[in-house]
């Protein structure tokens, strides 16, 4: 990892926010371009606000991944405007780096520009750059802590569905859920894909984007269990929490009218 993006992960490691004009730039954008987007250009609908709990730590997110825009579309949703007043709401992002902030090995010009989105922008809006093909749950850890103290936002199968289907859950999550022991909220999206697919890179109109946040997740039964003393096993059992999730997100459907 060069110095640069270890500076980007350090800046966005931290546990507050940091309120300033960078963060007043950012956030402003972010409004605006939710505004254009999911309300001029596209309609967007959404049910169980009430499932939103009422602190800003140890909240973790869960949401079915189909597009870049997924996390955009639902934090502005739900928290616009709140967190203007009261920026501690603002969640942390679990980011895939390459996508955000572009590859530090990188020269092409997209991971040059990219890398200063990441530093400038993405960071004021915490985003936290993820290393998403690493195999190890060491860097997990990392984000156990950030979780303590914040509302994030993550993705249990780690990367968008190219079928339109769910995959199976990442034993990261799964480790984060065991060892900080979130509320965990389950949403399912539908539409973002629309608007935005897998290789767009021009949002589209006149879309629906529906949103469906779920109520706590239990998983009293796994959490009692002792951990497995194997890592192979630990690794299975993480995956397991985590598919108990992926699951819960699928079952949620809309309310019939």
């Amino acid at each position: 990892m060069t110095k640069e993006a270890d500076s980007v992960e350090q800046k966005s490691m931290s546990t507050g926010v940091k309120v300033g004009i960078g963060f007043g730039i950012a956030v402003g954008v972010a409004a605006i371009a939710s505004f254009v987007i999911f309300r001029m250009l596209n309609r967007i609908k959404v049910e169980g606000l009430e499932n939103i709990p009422a602190g800003h730590q140890n909240v973790l997110y869960c949401l079915n991944h189909t597009s870049l825009l997924d996390n955009f579309a639902f934090e502005t949703t739900v928290y616009m405007p709140k967190l203007l007043f009261e920026p501690e709401y603002l969640p942390v992002n679990l980011a895939d780096r390459k996508n955000f902030f572009g590859d530090p090995q990188s020269r092409k010009l997209k991971d040059r520009v990219l890398r200063i989105l990441g530093k400038h922008f993405f960071s004021h809006l915490r985003a936290y750059p993820v290393d998403r093909n690493r195999g190890d749950l060491e860097q997990v850890d990392k984000w156990i802590e950030l979780l303590k103290d914040n509302i994030v936002v993550v993705f249990p199968e780690g990367t968008r569905t190219r079928s339109g289907k769910m995959g199976r859950g990442k034993p990261g999550v799964g480790k984060m859920i065991y060892m900080a022991r979130p509320t965990v909220i389950p949403v399912r999206m539908s539409g973002v894909n629309d608007i935005l697919a897998v290789g767009k890179i021009i949002p589209r109109a006149f879309q629906t984007v529906n949103i469906i946040i779920g109520k706590p997740v239990q998983l009293d039964d796994l959490l009692d269990r002792p951990l497995p003393e194997d890592l192979q096993q630990q690794k299975a059992f993480f995956a397991e929490i985590s598919d108990r999730v992926v699951d819960v997100i699928k079952s949620l459907k809309p309310q019939k009218t």
